[in-house]
């Protein structure tokens, strides 16, 4: 699916490190994305762990729960066109939160 992650002043790729610490976060946060919402047949694994290491990188970089509250929803229904109710939305963005924050 080929989905478009959010972030108009994203900053260029740096080199990529391997730390298995931070891959693994990727994959636990995309799990709760991947369990929660309704994506499509065709949302790859990949790309939910590309949203979720953006999501990750923007906590770390001091976002608040709205904002990821609002990238998540602006996936659900901008990219994956499928409806959220904004409680779900700021549920998961805490948990993400939460998850990023005990890494």
């Amino acid at each position: 699916m080929n989905m478009r992650v959010h972030a108009p002043f994203a900053a260029p790729p740096a080199k990529k490190k391997f730390n298995p610490r931070l891959e693994i976060l990727d994959e636990v946060v995309a799990g709760i994305f991947w369990m929660s919402l309704d994506l499509p047949e065709d949302a790859s694994r990949d790309e939910m762990e590309e949203f979720a290491r953006h999501l990750a990188h923007r906590v770390r970089s001091g976002a608040g729960e709205s904002a990821i509250a609002a990238e998540i929803d602006f996936l659900q229904r901008g990219q994956f066109c499928r409806p959220l109710d904004s409680a779900r939305a700021v549920e998961l963005a805490r948990r993400a939160i939460a998850i990023v924050k005990a890494a």
